[in-house]
Parts: C-alpha cells; sequence; structure tokens
C-alpha cells in the first residue's frame, strides 16, 4: 500500500468509465500510487478483482445521489492523501505533481472550483427538478439558514476532491446523512453536493484551474483573462471535468462540445475506448 490514492464511485453501470478513468489516470496521468473502486454491495466486480485495486463496498441502502458523502468515512485513513474522481473526467496531465503540489494546501478540502451560484440556489434547482419546489415548504429554507447561516455563499463543485482522510472527523458522513434527512423536503433526490457544502464549507477551497476546471473553461479559445474567477489565461489544467453530457464515453460529431482535447491532441471518445479496451494491459491479473 501507498502513501496515496485515487477513489472512483461506479455501480454495474458505471463500470466500464472507472476502468478507463483509472488507466487514463496510469497513461496519461503517469499515477504511480493506489486505486480505490467504491461500489454497491451487490455490484459484479469480477473485471476488477485481482488486480490491485482496491474495492470498497456501500450498502445498497445508501447508494443514491448522495453516496459520495461516504468518501469521508474513516476506513480511507490507510492513505495520507485521497483523490476522489467523478466518472466523467479526464486526466491531461502529470497527476502525482499536481497531488503533490496541491498537498501543501492541506488540512483544507481541496475540491473542483467555485460556480457562480450560492449553496442555497443548488438547494432550490434541485428541490425544482425532483421534488415539489420551495415554496411549498418554506419552513425547511428557514430552517436551513438558521442551522447553516453560510448558505448564501458561493458553493464549491464535489466532481473531483482531494484531502487527508485523517483529518476528516469520524462523524462527518453521520452528519452528512443526518442533514439530508433533515431537510430531506428540499432535497428529495438526496444529491451530495449541497449537503458537503454546508457541513464542510469552512475547509473547502478549489484547487483552481492551475488543476483542475470544467473542460470548456480549457479549451483554446477559453484560455484567457478572467478577474471575476481569477483567471490568468496561461494555466494548465490537469483535471478536466466534463459532466454526463459532454462525458468522454459519448460519441460527438466534430462540431459538438467536447469532441476534441486539444492538450492531448485526441478526440475524447476515441482515448475513452482506447483506454478502457487496454484495462486488461495496465492492470494485470495479479491472482494467477
Amino acid at each position: 500500500m501507498k502513501d496515496s490514492a485515487i477513489l472512483i464511485i461506479a455501480s454495474d453501470n458505471y463500470l466500464p468509465h472507472a476502468k478507463a478513468l483509472m488507466v487514463n489516470c496510469v497513461r496519461q496521468g503517469k499515477w504511480a500510487d493506489d486505486f480505490c473502486l467504491m461500489c454497491p454491495s451487490g455490484c459484479d466486480t469480477s473485471c476488477i478483482e485481482g488486480r490491485g485495486i482496491e474495492i470498497v463496498r456501500a450498502p445498497e441502502s445508501h447508494w443514491s445521489n448522495i453516496i459520495k458523502c461516504r468518501i469521508f468515512d474513516s476506513q480511507f485513513r490507510r492513505w495520507q492523501r485521497l483523490l476522489y474522481l467523478d466518472c466523467d473526467i479526464l486526466i491531461q496531465g502529470n497527476l502525482n505533481d499536481t497531488c503533490a503540489e496541491l498537498a501543501k494546501r492541506f488540512p483544507a478540502i481541496l475540491c473542483d472550483g467555485p460556480q457562480l451560484s450560492s449553496i442555497l440556489d443548488d438547494w432550490v434547482h434541485f428541490d425544482e427538478l425532483g421534488g415539489t419546489g420551495r415554496d411549498s415548504h418554506p419552513e425547511v429554507y428557514e430552517r436551513l439558514r438558521e442551522r447553516f447561516p453560510h448558505i448564501d455563499s458561493q458553493i464549491l463543485t464535489a466532481d473531483a476532491m482531494f484531502f487527508d482522510p485523517a483529518t476528516i472527523p469520524d462523524s462527518t458522513v453521520d452528519d452528512l446523512f443526518a442533514i439530508q434527512a433533515e431537510f430531506v423536503e428540499a432535497n428529495p433526490g438526496g444529491y451530495d453536493q449541497q449537503v458537503i457544502n454546508l457541513l464542510l464549507y469552512d475547509r473547502l477551497r478549489p484547487m483552481t484551474k492551475d488543476h483542475c476546471c470544467w473542460w470548456a473553461f480549457d479549451d483554446p479559445g477559453n484560455r484567457v483573462p478572467n478577474k471575476e474567477r481569477g483567471w490568468r489565461g496561461d494555466e494548465e489544467p490537469t483535471i478536466l471535468h466534463y459532466w454526463n453530457m459532454y462525458a468522454p464515453w459519448l460519441e460527438k460529431t466534430p462540431d459538438a462540445g467536447a469532441y476534441f482535447n486539444h492538450r492531448l491532441n485526441r478526440v475524447c471518445h476515441e482515448l475513452y475506448q482506447e483506454n478502457l479496451a487496454a484495462f486488461k494491459e495496465v492492470f494485470p491479473c495479479l491472482t494467477k
């Protein structure tokens, strides 16, 4: 076991994406440390087992949009540094160098970056998306504001997170699930990002565009200074988040967004397919 690990969460449908991302981390990211896969207790991981990848099972009852909150479990203290990545991420630079630089900022929890919206905006958005909307239960929002006065602060995204597991309090996972249960009327879909921001906001810091950003912000036409976001215009992020509708596994036409990665000089879905096909080569079976 090494000092650092990359943690990826995947159910059965997302296992191919997790496999391609792990190869991407090794081939394009030069990752030299451990990998950990979190999956539901009933997930068929026979294609992963015996290949040097740590498999962590999560209860089926916890498998929902809030499952990401379990990355703060104390069991991950076996590593000194944990990099969590969503499956719809593409690595385009040296992850070892990136993590070494980001670790200088511990005990902060480094995450993808800020949105222009607030934590409250996120609650309202997902309330309207899967629930009855804010106007139907204003008392829930009154309780949210009373408990968490920073709810109007700018929200930080949770698609990639990097932290020292030893600095996370033992009760964190239980506290996150308790917040979701208490305010479930405002988040019936059980989304994790706004819950994480409520509890851990004082610890969260953006990785900055030097290390991680939304894919569109790194396209050549968008590599420009931006005072509002604090960008210089010459950043070279290692981690690109694509989001599902632009995910690397989707085959797109050349005129579509996220078709091409300019730093790697590759068509995204072709690189994804190549990495997926190389999984057994990069992670050979160790149990024969």
